[in-house]
């Protein structure tokens, strides 16, 4: 039981960074500092999505899971939980550019404030 528990943290803290990955950059705006672990975030998280790398959350999950006999799912977070309940395996390079872009996108507006106020 405390495996499953754990597990379900783990799922949480997971949706946590990815909407840190979405929203820190808004969060930098007031919170300057901020910048020093959003932008290694986006980057990582970029880096992750092209070479197609595993998370270590993902993997702590999974391990957790098995620990508590519960079943596991093959591959990563993102396809389980949000891709495939559009009927994507998350896989497609559409998948990958779109998340790109939309992260991307998302960044820009709270950056360009950010350093046009200070340059």
């Amino acid at each position: 039981m405390a495996y499953l528990v754990l597990a379900k943290l783990v799922v949480a803290l997971h949706v946590g960074f990815i909407v840190f990955i979405f929203a820190g950059a808004w969060v930098a705006v007031p919170y300057r500092w901020v910048i020093w672990l959003h932008v290694p975030a986006i980057a990582y998280s970029v880096l992750i999505t092209i070479v197609g790398w595993s998370c270590p959350l993902t993997l702590l999950e999974q391990r957790l899971l098995e620990r508590a006999g519960a079943p596991v799912y093959s591959g990563e977070f993102l396809p389980h939980y949000l891709w495939s309940r559009f009927g994507l395996t998350g896989s497609e390079i559409s998948v990958a550019v779109s998340l790109i872009v939309v992260l991307i996108a998302v960044s820009a507006r709270p950056y360009w404030l950010i350093f046009r106020v200070h340059s």
